[in-house]
């Protein structure tokens, strides 16, 4: 693999004139790809311009300085919504799964290029306390800012793999929800360059001309973040108001991007989920040790996985995901726990010890 250092991103100017000691002189480095996007990538979730929109309004209801995730009372409200949402977006995904319908891989039409059952399309309401964390980032201080902020519910389609002509037979059926009554806010195309899209432009332009003949008019926007994340994120408001967000990937992309999400809630100071806390406690372990290369090494790293993980072939559904063969190998300057195979068997393990609890 090919390790090309790039440059260091401070928190502060102090930082930004001295780079050259990473301990003494910053205490809080932030890498281009580990830092806190302004898309959330790795949560389920993105800002979606409903969201943009309402930051600074001022509610008529009642309006808090900040949400804390700890206290009963502070939460009481979030929780609340959080069950809201849970009916309107089973609805959602049952809806999305009809109109995707002669797209599902099955065991006798194995290659249609969505996943087979519950891996191919899910959904999933954001914990109540990620959610406050996540209003208190955005200041968004009331219920009515949180319910549209499009990050309490989100949904994900897992490709096979997902070339873009794939990916337009997914847009096309995609149609069928506005027409039900679905409205699309936003699309926002993830890629770290035009080859690496999941979805042309042709594809784009198509989907908008038919939102915007149904009074429609969502924005459209091809994004390339440093760390090279592939996917494309479709913001829809449902009926009742409330706003969701689709994600679209394959099913290697999904894969590094489970892996990912530990560091960059390590690097956010955010709450592994309770299941990953030994996960979370070797990290706390082994990541202030690195140093300025192996943080920039592994900045590199976790880029061309993204860049690899896309470049997989497709393979049939039940093809058996094996991490040592899908996922690239681990630069040797860092330490071994933190590779993408430990962590991945460290996770399987972790759930297969939630599931015996329950």
């Amino acid at each position: 693999m090919n390790i090309q250092l790039s440059p260091l991103i401070y928190l502060n100017k102090r930082c930004q004139n001295d780079s050259t000691s990473l301990n003494k002189r910053c205490s809080n480095p932030v890498y281009p790809n580990l830092k806190p996007l302004a898309n959330d990538t790795v949560s389920f979730g993105a800002k979606s311009k409903a969201a943009a929109e309402i930051v600074g309004e001022i509610s008529k209801n009642k309006v808090f300085k900040r949400w804390d995730p700890d206290n009963a009372k502070s939460m009481t409200e979030i929780k609340s919504l959080c069950e809201t949402f849970r009916s309107p977006l089973k609805k959602f995904e049952w809806d999305l799964k009809q109109v995707m319908k002669a797209l599902i891989s099955t065991e006798s039409n194995p290659e249609n290029v969505i996943m087979i059952g519950k891996r191919g399309i899910k959904s999933r309401v954001k914990e109540p306390k990620k959610v406050a964390r996540k209003a208190n980032k955005r200041n968004l201080f009331s219920i009515e800012q949180i319910e549209k902020m499009g990050d309490v519910g989100g949904a994900r389609i897992i490709l096979r793999s997902g070339t873009p002509k794939d990916t337009a037979l997914v847009f096309n059926q995609l149609k069928e929800l506005v027409k039900q009554g679905y409205k699309v806010l936003e699309v926002e195309n993830y890629r770290s360059n035009p080859a690496h899209s999941y979805v042309s432009q042709k594809t784009l332009d198509d989907f908008e001309s038919y939102c915007n003949k149904l009074g429609q008019y969502p924005s459209i926007k091809n994004r390339a973040l440093p760390n090279s994340y592939t996917a494309a994120h479709v913001s829809f408001e449902l009926p009742d108001g409330k706003v969701i967000e689709l994600q679209i990937m394959g099913r290697d992309v999904e894969n590094f991007k489970e892996i990912e999400d530990l560091f960059y809630k390590y690097r956010c100071n955010e709450d592994f989920s309770e299941q990953y806390k030994p996960i979370e406690k070797m990290f706390k372990k082994i990541m202030p040790k690195l140093d300025k290369f192996q943080n920039e090494t592994l900045e590199r790293f976790i880029k061309d996985s993204y860049e690899h993980a896309r470049e997989i072939p497709p393979r049939l559904h039940r093809v058996k995901f094996t991490p040592e063969k899908a996922f690239l190998p681990f630069p040797y300057s860092l330490p071994q726990e933190l590779s993408p195979v430990n962590l991945y068997y460290q996770m399987e393990k972790c759930n297969r010890a939630k599931t015996a609890k329950h």
